[in-house]
């Protein structure tokens, strides 16, 4: 008897303790793959030549070198369909980032070259000249016009050191590139 009123107690012990977390709320994931996408035209990769400046040309902090259009050709994009009727992207870029910034992309390649110091690369909509974010959600949308389509952007070194402690190098640097429907 002691024992059927021990595992009786026990078993009703187990159901409290089952029920006695709060459910303080719930997260509900939504989203949709697509069957197409746009693709960058002519591969996956892009050379943009930014040219070679003297590092005196960076007087104080915050200086510029010229801005360099550069085009993101757009290849097979979704079009206008009844369950799409707005087909639209955001830009996402990721890139390692210059310390205290968010969106001053870190110069650095996988060749092992000697970098440059005290600058960093910007890059910017050449239409609305808004700063394109790095690493985070971005605020641009862009339409999709076409199955072909061209988004303008603009690329330039920006300096955040004093002049002194700028030095001189390779400025290069890789930004991977995620076309985002949402």
């Amino acid at each position: 008897m002691k024992t059927k009123f021990k595992l009786l107690a026990g078993g009703i012990f187990l159901a409290m303790a089952a029920n006695s977390y709060a459910i303080d709320g719930a997260i509900n994931f939504t989203g949709a793959i697509v069957e197409e996408a746009c693709e960058i035209n002519g591969g996956e990769e892009l050379n943009i030549p930014l040219g070679t400046y003297s590092a005196a040309q960076f007087q104080e902090i915050g200086d510029l070198s010229p801005k360099i259009p550069f085009t993101l050709p757009l290849d097979n994009c979704p079009v206008v369909t009844e369950s799409n009727p707005t087909p639209h992207f955001r830009i996402w870029l990721e890139s390692d980032t210059v310390a205290d910034t968010t969106d001053l992309i870190a110069l650095g390649n996988d060749y092992g070259d000697e970098m440059a110091d005290g600058v960093g690369i910007r890059i910017e909509d050449a239409e609305t000249n808004e700063i394109m974010k790095i690493n985070g959600l971005p605020d641009i949308i862009y339409p999709i016009p076409g199955k072909v389509m061209n988004v303008n952007l603009l690329a330039y070194y920006e300096s955040f050191k004093l002049p002194g402690d700028i030095t001189a190098g390779a400025a290069d640097a890789r930004v991977k590139v995620t076309l985002d429907y949402r």
